[in-house]
């Protein structure tokens, strides 16, 4: 009987010793879960801001365009200025003039403040980009191309919310503590972690 004992003894005193040092490889300093929180923040703040660029430029062709064509109606209204016969005519086109006149000047505003948009986007973008690894800026930049400007994509419910896939228990738990990126086993998106939402 004493044998058993000593050996069911034993086997608790191993059994404890795992937990233990589960319990430590578990524990992630707060410093490492911040650097992680921190980094995924530049990484959809860099995500954010090159969707806000896309729009502003899209925006800005848009404004351009509009910007050509009332050039090309001004200049008609000031050719037609010149074959008028009659005060009534001079009038109406000089109203058609003066109506053209302010849209070109409205849309050159325009297009100036989604221009100094687009040089700001960019600027926030390039200093993001500076304090991200070179070789995680790397694959954030591959995936961006590959899927379609979405690299990172939030949990939810468990799930990656790009595919809907469920995420591995273990890798959740990762994802939780914050000590290194993980990606969706399906899409192979960068997963984000927010307690609030996930």
């Amino acid at each position: 009987m004493r044998t058993a004992l000593d050996q069911l003894y034993r086997l608790q005193d191993r059994i404890r010793f795992v937990q233990t040092r589960e319990r430590e490889r578990d524990a992630v300093p707060a410093e490492l879960t911040e650097v992680d929180r921190q980094f995924k923040e530049k990484l959809e703040a860099v995500r954010d801001l090159k969707g806000r660029l896309t729009e502003a430029e899209i925006e800005h062709r848009r404004a351009a365009a509009e910007l050509s064509e009332m050039q090309e109606k001004l200049r008609k209204y000031q050719a037609q200025l010149r074959s008028v016969q009659t005060s009534r005519e001079y009038s109406a086109i000089l109203n058609e003039i003066d109506g053209a006149e302010k849209l070109v000047r409205g849309t050159e505003d325009r297009v100036l403040a989604l221009e100094e948009e687009i040089e700001t986007a960019k600027g926030e973008i390039l200093e993001l980009e500076s304090r991200i690894k070179p070789r995680e800026l790397a694959e954030f930049r591959r995936l961006v191309e590959k899927k379609g400007g979405l690299a990172i994509v939030r949990v939810v419910n468990n799930s990656c919310s790009a595919c809907h896939v469920k995420i591995r228990p273990a890798a959740l738990q990762i994802l939780k503590a914050g000590t290194e990126i993980v990606t969706c086993d399906s899409c192979k998106r960068i997963l984000y972690w927010d307690p609030k939402t996930s």
